[in-house]
């Protein structure tokens, strides 16, 4: 019903609205786009930033070929409607194709590791679109959507499933984002777990929820690189630690039968707290800090700045929990009030608006 609502109430496209650094409005297409592309180099390419070469050692067929069966799977999983990169191919034209263009795009793939072949598959076109709520105009308030080609994305697939199960090893429990069989879910449930041991308890625990600034496209990529060249013959739990003496709380998992591992269950409301307490609890690059002191958001701001991650420090939210307060029954986390009352009230109310909107479109 949401999506229909959506759909129907779409608005029609304005013309962008774009400033210069002295806030004149732009008129001229060639000049919006100048400007919009110098705002986003600047931001986007850092002076700590340095480049990585595509090939690194000697020309070698990989030792594990990528398969037709890898490639059909990446392409299957591939988004219908979604606009194409520069290449100009859509994503239905690879996934509902034929066997043998598998097999081609499989052996195209090889022959470009085999031979170091340059397929220029990594540019990409920037869409800027503006963002929701935000005054129209200057650059910093619009959001920037990078449209890449379909074989970088199928390719990015298939990397990404190889390497899953060595990420997975030391990847941090407390992450729940673009996880096989988690989902904002985890993150919701943790903080009314947490709540809900603070009325059990009587005990108060402060949350600080950090706001980072472009974090997938300003971290600096030769410290990923590093950092995963040093652990391919060693992946043991490893965990980047914000704030010294933090420990990374592993949530028990269970298995299935078929041997995967299935959502995390929480430990029992009867477990004190200070044995079983997540230290953070993350999706992507929302990350909120659990702790029963204070949290020292600067010193948390020092350590990601070594990685090129910039965290703004007016948009961090504090939340006490407490049982003597209540301010944290209307907070936000993931979309959902802390507070089991306040949230479903709030979405009876978006249901109810959602539903009228509905009525007055048909």
């Amino acid at each position: 019903m949401f999506k229909a609502v959506k759909e129907l109430n779409k608005k029609q496209q304005e013309n962008l609205k774009v400033e210069d650094t002295y806030g004149n409005l732009a008129i001229n297409p060639n000049d919006k786009i100048n400007i919009i592309a110098s705002f986003f180099k600047e931001k986007f390419q850092s002076e700590k930033a340095t480049g990585i070469e595509a090939f690194t050692e000697s020309p070698r067929k990989l030792h594990q070929p990528i398969t037709k069966e890898e490639v059909k799977k990446s392409f299957d999983n591939l988004n219908n409607n979604r606009a194409p990169g520069k290449d100009g191919i859509h994503a239905e034209l690879l996934k509902y194709g034929t066997q043998e263009l598998n097999e081609q795009i499989a052996k195209i793939l090889n022959q470009t590791f085999k031979r170091h072949e340059n397929l220029d598959i990594n540019a990409g076109e920037l869409i800027a679109i503006p963002k929701p709520g935000k005054p129209k105009g200057p650059p910093k308030n619009l959001r920037p959507i990078t449209l890449l080609n379909t074989i970088r994305k199928a390719l990015s697939k298939i990397v990404l499933e190889r390497i899953r199960p060595h990420v997975e090893q030391y990847l941090s429990h407390s992450q729940s984002g673009f996880r096989p069989n988690r989902s904002t879910s985890d993150v919701a449930w943790t903080h009314k777990w947490l709540a809900a041991k603070v009325n059990i308890e009587n005990i108060a625990i402060k949350i600080a929820g950090i706001d980072m600034s472009a974090a997938f496209d300003s971290i600096i990529i030769i410290i990923i690189d590093s950092f995963c060249r040093a652990h391919t013959h060693r992946l043991t739990l490893c965990s980047m630690r914000y704030i010294s003496g933090f420990k990374i709380h592993e949530i028990t998992t269970t298995t299935s039968q078929s041997g995967k591992k299935v959502r995390p269950v929480l430990p029992k409301p009867s477990t004190p707290l200070e044995k079983v307490l997540p230290r953070e609890i993350a999706y992507a690059d929302d990350v909120d800090f659990v702790a029963f002191q204070n949290i020292d958001i600067e010193e948390v701001g020092k350590v990601l700045e070594t990685y090129n991650l910039q965290v703004n420090v007016d948009k961090t939210e504090f939340t006490n929990l407490s049982r003597g307060e209540t301010n944290w029954q209307t907070t936000k986390k993931v979309g959902t009030l802390i507070g089991d009352q306040e949230d479903i009230e709030r979405r009876k109310q978006l249901s109810s608006a959602a539903l009228v909107k509905l009525k007055k479109s048909g």
